[in-house]
């Protein structure tokens, strides 16, 4: 839900500049981010809040996201397959993660079965620790197993996810395996740190990047999808952060992966565990187990409804703005809708939370000036509230020059209005004083 205000520090830049000169930069179409979001549900949970379908259904449509992923059951429970089937009917699709050691009949039913959901299948989830002893043998013949479902028409089209692995010696000894794999996956939790982190170990342990390179160790080449991240907000839990910081970090974070190139992110999961204090269980959901959603659920939903633009794709058009001011932390993401409009995300990506202390960290408000082309002026701008609410402001709308203060709540600025125009020729750059 989209809070209106009027107090957003916007302010109008009191001369006109001209451009200086920048480097060229097309933005990316805003409803592939919308698409680039999934998260995890677990509708076989039968003795939790997964069991009330009517609300699992009513929440994933408020989030308006497309992709969920569950686990490929071969189950003679035929509500699991009805309701991932009444979730493909609103469109939102389904991947599933396959066990070591399924039949192929399993395999090959389980997309019929689904068929208004199905759309991918994953590799075995976190296997090496599974217990078994030759896990690397085992998962390498269950990738071999789903590769060769391709060469069965009916299911030549479903895309193959690599398993997901716990760290980075299970991935050496697990080797190259891009040769049965459609893409990558990772499973990246941040333990509690903002989005951005350096990483909190040798050689950037933990960051975006160091778990990318890992990916890219097993299927070079290969697109990257996380199948599983996101926060816990269960305080009993060691590296848990408060539920506003979760809402504050989430939208951030799938910000930053889309900006590193991860193909899809599925946050880890929809709703709560009910059960609280259990290490890797408890506090993961954007919506708590009494079914009421968290800021963080807010947030995701406010930014994949201001994100999403459904329709025929379009090739995005070179917008030129220029953001000076604030320092190297200060993330900035163009985006482009169907009409024209421009999306500009911007923000502070700092830590907003010390896990030493278990306190929150007041990050410092930068003043950034952002330049827009005249044929695209200032529309309104949304900021992220800590209840993941979202305040929309009209406060400098038609004007090319803004100073805006920023901090690590992420801001949206939209340019232009339906109907008008692109520039071709436009340009942008980053000035740091």
């Amino acid at each position: 839900m989209v809070v209106f205000r009027t107090a957003l520090a916007l302010v109008l830049a009191c001369a006109i500049v001209s451009l200086p000169t920048a480097q060229v930069s097309t933005p990316a179409f805003a409803d592939r981010f919308a698409d680039s979001v999934g998260i995890n549900v677990h509708l076989h949970y039968t003795d939790t809040l997964y069991n009330n379908f009517d609300l699992v259904r009513s929440r994933l449509a408020e989030l308006a996201v497309r992709h969920v992923r569950d686990g490929l059951i071969a189950t003679s429970w035929q509500p699991y397959y009805d309701r991932h089937n009444a979730l493909g009917a609103m469109g939102i699709k389904g991947m599933f993660i396959a066990a070591a050691g399924m039949s192929d009949e399993a395999l090959r039913e389980f997309p019929s079965r689904t068929s208004s959901s199905f759309e991918a299948y994953e590799g075995p989830n976190e296997y090496d620790v599974s217990g078994v002893a030759a896990w690397t043998s085992s998962l390498r013949q269950s990738l071999v197993q789903l590769h060769a479902l391709k060469t069965q028409p009916s299911l030549s089209s479903f895309p193959v996810y690599g398993p997901s692995l716990t760290s980075a010696a299970a991935f050496a000894a697990l080797g190259d395996v891009s040769a049965y794999v459609d893409a990558a996956n990772l499973h990246n939790y941040m333990q509690g740190r903002y989005p951005g982190t350096p990483g909190w170990g040798d050689g950037g342990y933990g960051s975006i990047d160091w778990n990318l390179a890992l990916a890219r160790r097993y299927a070079p080449g290969k697109p990257v999808v996380t199948t599983e991240t996101g926060y816990w907000d269960d305080l009993a839990v060691p590296d848990s952060v408060p539920a506003v910081i979760v809402g504050r970090y989430m939208p951030r974070l799938l910000l930053e992966q889309f900006r590193k190139g991860v193909q899809r992110t599925y946050v880890y999961e929809l709703i709560d565990d009910p059960q609280s204090g259990i290490a890797g269980r408890s506090g993961y959901g954007l919506v708590r187990a009494d079914g009421t959603p968290k800021p963080s659920f807010l947030a995701v939903s406010n930014l994949l409804r201001l994100f999403t633009d459904r329709g025929a794709d379009v090739t995005p058009q070179p917008f030129a703005y220029i953001l000076e001011g604030g320092d190297d932390n200060v993330r900035q993401i163009a985006f482009q809708k169907r009409d024209g409009t421009m999306l500009l995300a911007v923000w502070v990506e700092a830590s907003g939370y010390d896990l030493g202390s278990r306190q929150p960290v007041a990050v410092p408000p930068q003043t950034v000036r952002v330049s827009s082309p005249t044929a695209l002026p200032l529309a309104r701008s949304y900021r992220w509230l800590e209840d993941g609410n979202v305040l929309e402001d009209t406060t400098g709308a038609g004007h090319v020059n803004i100073s805006l203060t920023i901090n690590d709540a992420l801001t949206v600025l939209q340019f232009g209005s339906p109907r008008r125009a692109v520039p071709r020729a436009v340009q942008n750059v980053r000035i740091v004083d």
